[in-house]
Protein backbone atom coordinates (compact mmCIF):
# COMPACT_ATOMS: atom_id res chain seq x y z
CA UNK A 1 0.00 0.00 0.00
CA UNK A 2 3.03 2.29 0.82
CA UNK A 3 4.39 1.30 -2.10
CA UNK A 4 1.21 2.31 -4.48
CA UNK A 5 0.64 5.71 -2.56
CA UNK A 6 4.70 6.74 -3.39
CA UNK A 7 4.52 5.89 -6.99
CA UNK A 8 0.78 7.95 -7.15
CA UNK A 9 2.48 10.76 -5.28
CA UNK A 10 5.65 10.32 -7.88
CA UNK A 11 3.28 10.21 -10.89
CA UNK A 12 1.55 13.17 -9.91
CA UNK A 13 4.38 15.43 -8.73
CA UNK A 14 5.76 14.62 -12.50
CA UNK A 15 2.99 15.92 -13.99
CA UNK A 16 2.85 18.96 -12.11
CA UNK A 17 6.16 19.68 -13.19
CA UNK A 18 5.78 19.04 -17.07
CA UNK A 19 2.40 20.85 -17.09
CA UNK A 20 3.75 24.06 -14.97
CA UNK A 21 7.15 24.12 -16.60
CA UNK A 22 6.07 23.75 -20.68
CA UNK A 23 7.63 27.27 -21.79
CA UNK A 24 10.76 26.32 -19.91
CA UNK A 25 11.17 23.13 -21.43
CA UNK A 26 10.74 24.67 -24.94
CA UNK A 27 13.73 27.41 -23.96
CA UNK A 28 15.80 24.93 -22.18
CA UNK A 29 15.61 22.82 -25.21
CA UNK A 30 16.68 26.28 -27.94
CA UNK A 31 19.46 26.84 -25.42
CA UNK A 32 20.73 23.56 -25.77
CA UNK A 33 20.48 23.34 -29.68
CA UNK A 34 22.14 27.11 -29.99
CA UNK A 35 24.83 25.80 -26.80
CA UNK A 36 25.41 22.68 -29.58
CA UNK A 37 25.42 24.38 -32.43
CA UNK A 38 27.60 27.27 -31.78
CA UNK A 39 30.28 24.39 -31.07
CA UNK A 40 29.42 22.93 -34.58
CA UNK A 41 29.34 26.20 -37.06
CA UNK A 42 31.52 29.12 -37.91
CA UNK A 43 29.85 32.14 -37.68
CA UNK A 44 32.89 33.50 -39.73
CA UNK A 45 32.47 31.69 -42.57
CA UNK A 46 28.46 31.20 -42.14
CA UNK A 47 28.27 35.87 -42.48
CA UNK A 48 30.73 35.71 -45.81
CA UNK A 49 28.06 33.16 -47.36
CA UNK A 50 25.18 35.14 -47.18
CA UNK A 51 26.59 38.66 -46.93
CA UNK A 52 25.35 40.78 -49.83
CA UNK A 53 27.13 44.05 -49.41
CA UNK A 54 30.93 44.66 -48.99
CA UNK A 55 32.08 47.48 -46.43
CA UNK A 56 31.35 50.00 -49.20
CA UNK A 57 28.05 49.18 -49.49
CA UNK A 58 28.08 47.83 -53.13
CA UNK A 59 26.79 44.48 -53.39
CA UNK A 60 28.30 41.20 -53.91
CA UNK A 61 27.35 39.31 -56.57
CA UNK A 62 27.50 35.65 -57.12
CA UNK A 63 30.10 35.59 -60.21
CA UNK A 64 29.70 31.49 -60.30
CA UNK A 65 32.93 29.21 -60.19
CA UNK A 66 36.00 29.90 -62.74
CA UNK A 67 36.12 28.68 -65.82
CA UNK A 68 38.79 30.16 -68.45
CA UNK A 69 37.44 30.98 -71.95
CA UNK A 70 39.91 31.51 -75.44
CA UNK A 71 38.67 34.34 -77.03
CA UNK A 72 38.85 34.85 -81.40
CA UNK A 73 42.43 36.10 -80.90
CA UNK A 74 43.77 33.69 -78.66
CA UNK A 75 43.48 35.32 -75.60
CA UNK A 76 42.13 33.15 -72.60
CA UNK A 77 40.57 34.99 -69.81
CA UNK A 78 39.84 32.75 -65.92
CA UNK A 79 36.48 34.22 -65.41
CA UNK A 80 33.18 33.57 -63.69
CA UNK A 81 30.62 31.54 -65.12
CA UNK A 82 28.14 33.73 -64.51
CA UNK A 83 30.03 37.07 -64.37
CA UNK A 84 29.67 40.25 -66.81
CA UNK A 85 32.54 38.99 -68.59
CA UNK A 86 31.23 35.75 -69.40
CA UNK A 87 27.79 36.95 -70.58
CA UNK A 88 29.92 39.59 -72.76
CA UNK A 89 31.44 37.20 -74.43
CA UNK A 90 28.47 34.94 -74.73
CA UNK A 91 26.64 37.15 -76.54
CA UNK A 92 29.72 38.29 -78.90
CA UNK A 93 30.68 34.29 -79.68
CA UNK A 94 27.06 33.43 -80.33
CA UNK A 95 26.12 33.16 -84.22
CA UNK A 96 22.08 33.34 -82.99
CA UNK A 97 22.55 36.59 -80.72
CA UNK A 98 20.94 39.41 -82.20
CA UNK A 99 21.06 43.09 -81.44
CA UNK A 100 17.59 43.89 -80.22
CA UNK A 101 15.63 46.85 -81.54
CA UNK A 102 14.33 47.10 -78.23
CA UNK A 103 16.95 49.59 -76.85
CA UNK A 104 15.78 48.46 -72.89
CA UNK A 105 16.90 44.69 -73.40
CA UNK A 106 20.77 43.23 -73.82
CA UNK A 107 21.95 45.03 -70.87
CA UNK A 108 24.49 43.47 -68.82
CA UNK A 109 25.59 44.41 -65.11
CA UNK A 110 29.25 45.13 -64.55
CA UNK A 111 29.46 43.20 -61.17
CA UNK A 112 32.51 44.12 -60.29
CA UNK A 113 32.93 47.97 -61.36
CA UNK A 114 32.43 50.55 -57.81
CA UNK A 115 32.68 53.81 -57.00
CA UNK A 116 33.53 56.08 -54.32
CA UNK A 117 30.15 56.70 -52.33
CA UNK A 118 28.44 59.77 -54.12
CA UNK A 119 31.43 60.25 -55.98
CA UNK A 120 32.40 59.14 -60.58
CA UNK A 121 35.79 58.20 -58.87
CA UNK A 122 36.59 54.19 -59.69
CA UNK A 123 37.96 52.22 -56.96
CA UNK A 124 41.02 50.17 -57.89
CA UNK A 125 39.30 46.55 -57.50
CA UNK A 126 37.51 48.14 -60.49
CA UNK A 127 40.68 48.06 -62.98
CA UNK A 128 40.62 43.91 -63.02
CA UNK A 129 37.27 43.88 -64.78
CA UNK A 130 37.43 46.72 -67.15
CA UNK A 131 40.46 45.06 -68.93
CA UNK A 132 39.00 41.97 -69.69
CA UNK A 133 36.25 44.20 -70.99
CA UNK A 134 38.88 45.77 -72.88
CA UNK A 135 40.46 42.03 -73.98
CA UNK A 136 36.97 40.38 -74.91
CA UNK A 137 36.04 43.52 -77.20
CA UNK A 138 39.62 43.97 -78.77
CA UNK A 139 39.03 40.14 -79.85
CA UNK A 140 35.56 40.95 -81.54
CA UNK A 141 36.83 44.07 -83.58
CA UNK A 142 33.53 44.55 -85.61
CA UNK A 143 31.60 44.66 -81.87
CA UNK A 144 30.56 47.89 -80.44
CA UNK A 145 28.94 49.07 -76.91
CA UNK A 146 27.36 51.35 -74.69
CA UNK A 147 27.77 51.66 -71.39
CA UNK A 148 24.74 52.74 -68.54
CA UNK A 149 24.97 54.53 -65.46
CA UNK A 150 22.17 54.05 -63.11
CA UNK A 151 21.62 55.20 -59.06
CA UNK A 152 18.61 54.43 -56.11
CA UNK A 153 16.39 57.52 -56.01
CA UNK A 154 18.30 58.71 -52.91
CA UNK A 155 18.79 62.20 -52.88
CA UNK A 156 18.18 65.19 -55.31
CA UNK A 157 16.97 63.41 -59.21
CA UNK A 158 19.50 66.10 -60.83
CA UNK A 159 22.48 65.52 -59.11
CA UNK A 160 21.57 61.20 -59.55
CA UNK A 161 21.17 61.76 -63.24
CA UNK A 162 24.54 63.52 -62.97
CA UNK A 163 26.67 61.39 -61.04
CA UNK A 164 24.97 58.57 -63.11
CA UNK A 165 26.15 60.13 -66.55
CA UNK A 166 29.85 60.88 -65.09
CA UNK A 167 30.17 57.06 -63.77
CA UNK A 168 28.99 55.94 -67.27
CA UNK A 169 31.07 58.33 -69.00
CA UNK A 170 34.29 57.43 -66.37
CA UNK A 171 33.82 53.76 -67.21
CA UNK A 172 33.81 53.95 -71.42
CA UNK A 173 37.04 56.45 -71.19
CA UNK A 174 38.74 53.77 -69.19
CA UNK A 175 37.83 51.68 -71.46
CA UNK A 176 38.98 53.74 -74.59
CA UNK A 177 42.54 54.78 -72.43
CA UNK A 178 42.88 50.78 -72.06
CA UNK A 179 42.97 50.42 -76.52
CA UNK A 180 39.59 50.75 -77.64
CA UNK A 181 38.68 53.41 -80.40
CA UNK A 182 36.16 55.88 -78.87
CA UNK A 183 34.05 55.23 -82.42
CA UNK A 184 33.20 52.03 -80.91
CA UNK A 185 31.83 52.92 -77.69
CA UNK A 186 29.39 55.23 -76.55
CA UNK A 187 28.08 56.18 -72.71
CA UNK A 188 24.66 57.80 -70.81
CA UNK A 189 23.63 58.20 -67.68
CA UNK A 190 19.96 57.15 -66.42
CA UNK A 191 19.62 58.12 -63.08
CA UNK A 192 16.87 56.40 -60.87
CA UNK A 193 15.30 54.94 -63.80
CA UNK A 194 15.14 51.71 -65.05
CA UNK A 195 15.46 50.13 -61.32
CA UNK A 196 16.65 45.85 -61.78
CA UNK A 197 15.52 45.72 -57.57
CA UNK A 198 11.77 47.82 -58.31
CA UNK A 199 11.52 47.48 -54.13
CA UNK A 200 14.25 49.78 -54.23
CA UNK A 201 13.45 49.43 -50.27
CA UNK A 202 16.53 47.93 -48.53
CA UNK A 203 19.94 48.79 -48.61
CA UNK A 204 20.80 45.58 -50.45
CA UNK A 205 17.66 46.58 -52.99
CA UNK A 206 19.33 49.91 -53.72
CA UNK A 207 22.85 48.38 -54.13
CA UNK A 208 21.96 46.33 -57.17
CA UNK A 209 20.15 49.92 -58.29
CA UNK A 210 23.32 51.83 -58.13
CA UNK A 211 25.36 50.22 -61.15
CA UNK A 212 27.04 50.67 -64.46
CA UNK A 213 25.82 48.26 -67.52
CA UNK A 214 27.24 47.57 -70.48
CA UNK A 215 24.94 46.45 -73.70
CA UNK A 216 25.91 45.53 -77.23
CA UNK A 217 24.62 47.43 -79.86
CA UNK A 218 26.47 45.93 -82.94
CA UNK A 219 28.07 42.71 -82.82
Amino acid sequence: MKLQTGILAVAVASGFFFTSCKCNKDTEMTSAVTENDSTEIDTASVIVETAKLDAEGNYIYDVGDVTEISLPDGTKLSIGNNSTENKLFTQLNDTNFKVSSDKTQGWITLDRVYFATGKADLTPVSEAQIKNVVAILKAFPSSMVKIGGYTDNTGDAAVNKQVSTDRARIVADQIIANGIDKSRIESEGYGADHFVCPANDTDECKAQNRRVDIRVTKK
